[in-house]
């Protein structure tokens, strides 16, 4: 009996052990997404975390799709700017990313300047760089446990045929169309076991994309700051808001050699901890610039996101411009405030400079209501069901100037707006704001004949602005003077 039992002892032993090293027969590679960090340096710490917690499970592929910049002084007003964020993402371990229309905000030479210190590849298909340099890539490819993954890159051309941004930063630049580029791309990559395309053209576009059924497994995507995961037609789409509030982590199991399965997780960074090591170098990268931590006003009170916009357009209404120009109308757009809030007490130069990160400068002249309520309404108006604009159907542009919007009745979720309300008597009228509505909203010809670039940059104007208050401080207007209305309303 004793006999009996020993040998079926033996049996199920070795049963665990064939079990076991079956197991340990599949092997793991891990492609770990990221978009859109906008220099959130403080977010790093998580990621290392997680990246030494997959490291620990098998081969980690640390991947980006753009817009690692813009969005933090410790990065962007560094004395090297963006280089910093590169250092960190050196630390953590990237190995490949493509180019975001931010990565483009300071130019030629900052941007080729954080590719020389970048320890990852770089890639995008459909940029050509009219100064000859050809470090930039459309794709390569990696090879792990045997496996060759190949990514591709593609920027968006939101902005009329180039990304979207200010015409100065594109000048040594050309583009090609992002869809179409990418498409055209999946049909000459090499031949690989899995293909990703780093996409920055946002989710609507790599919907339209995989729609077209393209040689690519995943579209691990960014710039439009969504949350999603999910397929069409056979590729897997992902986006991780921004700020890595999220990644998208995709398991590629692999057994003799060959892909078992795929699994694809979108992960919440909220409760991830902090690897102390990259924790550290934050702090010091935050100390290196005493600068950057000068006080330069006192909040009485907190101010919301809309504080925030009062607090940018009374900057620009005030700013003494030469010739003692004076606007009467100022305008901002309610995109490019990037702070949700002032906290109560101490208004850091860090945190003026973070509202306005794109270096934006002050357009003056004259415009006649009629050409204000023009740009107004076309922006409102803008996009369809099909292509939809998510900045749009709303009060978009903040101003001094109270004013409502009057909507039609069609389409009934999202109607149209039909006319302005406000109080401007027809005449020519001083304005003021900034290059972003100039130059992407305003007919050219109304800029090229009616308005000028000061070179004063809206985060001059921010920083004058807060050291007026003193010892007293600054009290927030958190109030919105913009509202949109019916037209039976107006009955």
């Amino acid at each position: 009996m004793r006999k009996l039992s020993f040998f079926i002892t033996s049996l199920l032993l070795v049963s665990l052990l064939a079990g076991c090293n079956k197991e340990n027969d599949t092997r793991h590679v891990y492609i770990i997404s990221t978009n859109d960090i906008h220099a959130t340096i403080d977010a790093m710490p998580k990621l290392a975390t997680i990246v030494a917690e997959y490291e620990a499970k098998g081969e980690v592929i640390l991947v980006d799709s753009g817009d690692r910049v813009t969005g933090n002084a410790y990065v962007d007003d560094a004395t090297a700017p963006g280089l910093p964020i590169i250092e960190l993402m050196n630390e953590v371990g990237y190995d490949v990313a493509t180019l975001g229309n931010h990565e483009f905000d300071k130019g030629h030479t900052v941007l080729y300047a954080m590719l020389e210190a970048a320890e990852f590849e770089w890639v995008c298909s459909n940029m050509t760089d009219l100064t000859g340099d050809t470090r930039i890539q459309p794709y390569t490819t990696i090879t792990v446990e045997g496996l060759d993954i190949c990514f591709a890159g593609v920027v968006d051309t939101d902005g009329g045929g180039r990304p979207l941004g200010g015409d100065r930063s594109y000048v040594d630049f050309s583009f090609t169309p992002d869809c179409d580029t990418a498409y055209e791309l999946c049909t000459t990559l090499p031949e690989s076991d899995f293909t990703v395309l780093l996409s920055h053209m946002g989710l609507d576009n790599d919907r339209r994309l995989a729609e077209r059924k393209p040689a690519y497994d995943w579209i691990a995507g960014g710039h439009s700051h969504d949350i999603y995961g999910g397929y069409v037609n056979d590729t897997y789409i992902s986006q991780n808001n921004k700020n890595i509030r999220y990644v998208t982590i995709a398991d590629i199991a692999l057994r003799e050699g060959a892909i078992e399965s795929i699994t694809y997780t979108q992960l919440n960074m909220a409760d991830v901890a902090a690897d102390e090591r990259i924790a550290t170098m934050v702090a010091e990268l935050k100390l290196s610039d005493p600068a950057l931590n000068t006080v330069e006003a006192i909040a009485t009170s907190p101010a919301t996101k809309e504080g925030v916009s009062n607090f940018t357009i009374a900057a620009l209404a005030t700013y003494p411009y030469p010739e003692g120009f004076v606007p009467e109308v100022t305008i901002y757009h309610y995109g490019g405030v990037r702070l949700d809030g002032f906290t109560e007490g101490d208004i850091k130069r860090v945190d003026i400079l973070n509202n306005d990160p794109f270096l934006s400068t002050i357009y003056i002249g004259e415009m006649t209501p009629a050409e204000i309520e023009h740009f107004i309404i076309a922006k409102y108006n803008n996009g369809t069901p099909e292509s939809p604009d998510k900045e749009s159907h709303y009060p978009y542009f903040r101003s001094d100037l109270e004013y409502t919007i009057i909507l039609g009745q069609e389409p009934a979720e999202s109607p149209d707006a039909i006319g302005i309300q406000h109080n401007l008597a027809p005449r020519k009228y001083r304005v003021a704001m900034c290059n972003y509505v100039a130059e992407n909203y305003i007919d050219k010809d109304v800029v090229a004949t009616a308005l000028h670039d000061t070179g004063i940059t809206v985060r001059e104007a921010m920083l004058r602005y807060a050291r007026t208050f003193g010892e007293d401080g600054y009290t927030p207007d958190n109030k919105c003077y913009q509202r949109e209305e019916s037209a039976s309303e107006q009955k």
